[in-house]
């Protein structure tokens, strides 16, 4: 059953869940999630979430951990707090004071590449 299109589909906090996650528009994770993410819109990781996953989404914003390789194209942005560890390949990454990320980062300028990743 799909969400409501005002709500976001959540992995609430407390919450742990294995598998794959397939979204569209915005999914927010508060609490554990291992697998697999495929998203065509905005993914947000909440303070205290832990994400072990492969990600590919249009924009990832992170506030809590992410352990796994993201493509993003749009943008990756770690807010204060956050950390990253994998690879990513994304249009735009912003980092904020006090965030991490550790693995290898590919900037995405053309056409050609972002159309490449999904």
């Amino acid at each position: 059953m799909a969400a409501p299109a005002d709500r976001e589909p959540v992995v609430g906090p407390g919450a742990r869940f294995e598998g794959t996650l397939a979204f569209q528009g915005e999914a927010r994770v508060e609490g554990e999630f291992e697998g697999v993410i495929l998203g065509r819109g905005t993914l947000r990781v909440a303070p205290g979430a832990v994400v072990r996953a492969r990600i590919e989404t249009e924009e990832l914003v992170v506030a809590g951990v992410v352990e796994g390789d993201v493509v993003a194209p749009r943008r990756v942005a770690l807010l204060a707090g956050a950390r990253l560890v994998g690879n990513v390949r994304t249009g735009r990454l912003a980092l904020a004071d006090g965030s991490v990320l550790e693995g290898q980062c590919e900037m995405l300028t053309g056409l050609s590449e972002v159309a490449a990743t999904r």
